[in-house]
């Protein structure tokens, strides 16, 4: 079976849009435009001396076909003149690929950097749709083809298409007939082209995108390379794998073979339009219309259109390759940021701290109902506020919102009596801190990790921040002390260290509202113990709120809020909902004490 019926091409919505391509890719390089246009109005300058070589080489010819003694100075200026012609040129190319080379480090630098910027600024609900691998992989290999199609531009494309207009140009000042038959060569060799890439655009498309499920897939399986060793799954992985790059094998032959296929056609085009040029400069020498020279000056310029023709469509082929890459970086830098934050929000010195939600309901993007409904509660300032429920109630949601993670889809969040909405985000959030069930850990020293929340913490306020979080008793025993280099997400770390070292990091940010997003849950009961003798330790005089599944960590909040189905209710102290008949609070309460939930 070929491979064209093996492969299945995926249906392709929209059509290679040219111009569109040219316009998104200027607007990527908007930070280079002035030295672009610079290096363009050089090429012009080396395109026009780099004819003058060739031209100068016809006088010669010329002159020798009927030399005579008398003009040996002439012949002397000429080979000079032709010396100093290409010397100039090879000077003016050096400073034009100086330039060139600026906007290669320039725009790589300004792409990832902008490209870095967007991720993460974007909000979670971008980030929660979009798999981590794709999104690496569109930034790196998105960047990698944009910056080999400057080089093909810069050094091939642009240079080639002024020595074909120029050639032209003056291949008609020679002898118009010339100029005709590389305008009548020039459109077949075009249509060609455009006509393969076309066909191929499908199969393109089809392959970025395998490309960018495969990243995917990869950075999924080494992620999670403990639960596939546990659970001894590295052969289905392997053959997961396999199989979406053998789709791409199969699609980059098929997509290939089209390619040189219709290089077969271009080719004939190409030798046509060399037989044609010397069979006609032929027939001009033999009728005395022009000079050896004028014919070896025509078919030098004319071999180098129609060669600099065939580079053109091998870089067209390029241009086409590159085309997805530009346009998910684009889509990439026109992402709409979905959190707004406000051109002059509220930038308080200090905060009191209380939290209140008014008739609030939010439902996540691609969900047709509501995670959270209806929520009216108030959390008070400096006191501890319970989140309890079943799991998928809405807890750690609800604490999303406070953050601003969210916006609602109805009603407010208040933050001391003003929308959350009205505050500058990064003003208020520096008020706040969490630490949520699973603490990320950087590839990174422990006492960077710690100071995550604050850069310029000494040793001896990050060594306190461990002290009350109880970490200074595991950190002590590691090799190199707060050295330590924990590695990728804290994979040198056990649960309980992880958890300790996210609440030094929350301790040292001093915030004035602290979350706890079952931070005491799969643990074992010493840690657990440390844990949560840390967290009594730092919730004084601060707004907490405590979101946990098992009760004995909350009977001692202030106030406790049940949350089911994204709907409150219950809200209360230990004592009144413990004694409220019928309750889902008593429920639990009584389920824990029989123990028939944790």
């Amino acid at each position: 079976m070929s491979i064209t019926k093996k492969i299945k091409i995926e249906k392709v919505e929209r059509e290679f849009d040219f111009k569109g391509f040219w316009v998104r890719l200027w607007e990527l390089l908007a930070p280079s435009h002035g030295m672009i246009k610079k290096i363009l109005y050089m090429m012009v300058v080396v395109e026009l001396s780099r004819l003058a070589g060739p031209y100068i080489i016809k006088l010669i010819i010329d002159l020798i076909s009927d030399f005579s003694a008398d003009k040996i100075w002439q012949l002397v200026l000429l080979v000079a003149g032709m010396f100093f012609v290409y010397e100039i040129t090879s000077l003016l190319q050096y400073g034009n690929d100086r330039k060139i080379f600026k906007v290669l480090a320039d725009s790589e630098k300004y792409i990832l950097e902008s490209s870095h910027k967007k991720l993460i600024f974007l909000g979670l609900g971008y980030h929660e749709k979009e798999n981590t691998g794709n999104k690496i992989n569109k930034v790196q290999r998105g960047t990698d083809k944009i910056m080999e199609l400057i080089s093909n531009l810069s050094w091939e494309v642009a240079p080639t298409i002024l020595q074909i207009v120029l050639t032209t140009a003056v291949l008609f000042w020679m002898d118009w007939r010339f100029g005709l038959v590389i305008l009548f060569f020039v459109p077949v060799f075009s249509f060609l082209t455009i006509k393969i890439n076309r066909q191929v655009f499908p199969l393109r498309k089809s392959r970025y995108d395998n490309y960018e499920h495969a990243a995917g897939m990869m950075t999924q399986s080494i992620v999670n390379i403990n639960t596939v060793k546990s659970f001894v799954q590295e052969k289905k992985e392997g053959e997961r794998f396999g199989n979406i790059r053998s789709k791409i094998h199969d699609g980059l032959l098929l997509e290939y073979g089209k390619i040189l296929h219709q290089n077969l056609k271009r080719n004939l085009v190409i030798d046509l339009g060399r037989l044609f040029m010397m069979v006609f400069g032929t027939y001009l020498v033999w009728t005395g219309q022009i000079t050896i020279g004028s014919l070896i000056f025509v078919f030098t310029v004319s071999e180098k259109a129609l060669i600099s023709l065939y580079r053109i469509s091998r870089l067209y082929d390029r241009i086409m390759e590159s085309s997805e890459a530009v346009e998910r970086i684009w889509e990439l830098s026109k992402e709409e940021i979905d959190i707004k934050n406000p051109s002059k929000g509220l930038r308080p010195a200090k905060i009191e701290g209380e939290i209140e939600f008014k008739s609030m309901s939010f439902s996540y993007a691609q969900s047709k109902s509501n995670a959270l409904r209806d929520i009216n509660i108030v959390i008070p300032s400096g006191a501890t506020t319970a989140l309890i429920g079943p799991s998928g109630g809405g807890k750690t949601t609800l604490a999303r919102m406070v953050y601003r993670h969210y916006d609602p889809t109805s009603g407010t969040v208040l933050l001391d009596g003003k929308d959350l909405r009205k505050y500058d985000m990064y003003a208020f959030r520096r008020f706040f801190a969490i630490v949520p069930q699973d603490v990320e850990i950087f590839n990174a020293s422990v006492s960077e990790n710690i100071s995550y929340a604050k850069s310029d913490a000494s040793m001896k306020e990050i060594k306190a921040a461990a002290r009350i979080a109880n970490a200074e008793e595991f950190i002590s025993q590691l090799n190199d002390g707060y050295d330590t280099v924990v590695g990728e997400r804290g994979i040198k770390l056990s649960g309980g260290q992880r958890q300790r070292i996210g609440i030094a990091r929350a301790i040292l940010a001093n915030p004035k509202v602290l979350i706890f997003d079952e931070a005491t849950s799969n643990l074992d009961s010493y840690s657990e113990r440390l844990i949560q003798d840390a967290m009594d330790k730092i919730c004084k005089n601060r707004t907490v709120i405590l979101i946990a599944h098992r009760l004995s960590t909350i009977k001692k909040a202030d106030k406790i809020v049940v949350l089911e189905k994204g709907q409150v209710v219950e809200q209360g102290s230990h004592l009144e909902l413990s004694r409220a008949p019928g309750g889902l609070y008593k429920k639990l309460l009584d389920l824990q004490k029989m123990g028939e939930v944790d």
